[in-house]
């Protein structure tokens, strides 16, 4: 095998509150991927574990009818998530949180397969918003993705990182009302 794994069956599906581990997991290790030089050191290394897993045993806990947490499941293992909050902004729409794939899963379509199950989880539950994300500026290849699946670079701006301080540079990318 040259480094992929092999997939049993993959089931897209909504998360569940017992998912949270896997998810928050997935979620740290992404961000220790790919904002290494970004993030705060320290906090990668030793506190995104826990605060993952704090930040998705609370999203996970209560179901909130504007929040869609979907994954892909490989035979029990989370291969990849993607979380979005619908009327998120009233000038935006609906936000596109996060979209993590675990790295051995990368390139085999997942990404695509759980933007679409939000774009028509989105489309059935908000039609008269377009839908937006923020990526930040130096992860191009999670541009080039976005750009692939139809989104527009909607600008840049300096944003505090989510957590562990500091701030990088962010790029808004949207879908405008009714082009997904």
């Amino acid at each position: 095998m040259t480094g992929r794994t092999k997939s049993l069956r993959m089931i897209y599906r909504h998360a569940l509150e017992s998912d949270s581990d896997q998810i928050a997991l997935l979620h740290a290790q992404s961000w220790r991927m790919t904002y290494r030089g970004l993030f705060n050191e320290d906090f990668l290394d030793n506190q995104a574990d826990a605060d993952r897993q704090r930040a998705w045993s609370a999203r996970l806990a209560v179901t909130r009818p504007q929040q869609f947490v979907y994954v892909a499941d490989d035979g029990g293992k989370i291969a990849g998530f993607v979380c979005a909050y619908g009327h998120d902004n009233p000038d935006w729409g609906s936000l596109i949180d996060n979209l993590h794939v675990a790295t051995g899963y990368q390139r085999r379509g997942i990404g695509t397969q759980l933007m679409q199950h939000t774009f028509s989880w989105l489309q059935a539950h908000y039609p008269d918003d377009g839908i937006y994300l923020w990526v930040m500026a130096r992860n191009t290849p999670a541009q080039a993705f976005y750009q692939k699946l139809g989104a527009v670079d909607a600008g840049e701006v300096d944003k505090p990182n989510p957590v562990g301080g500091g701030s990088a540079l962010n790029r808004r990318y949207v879908w405008p009302k009714q082009s997904f």
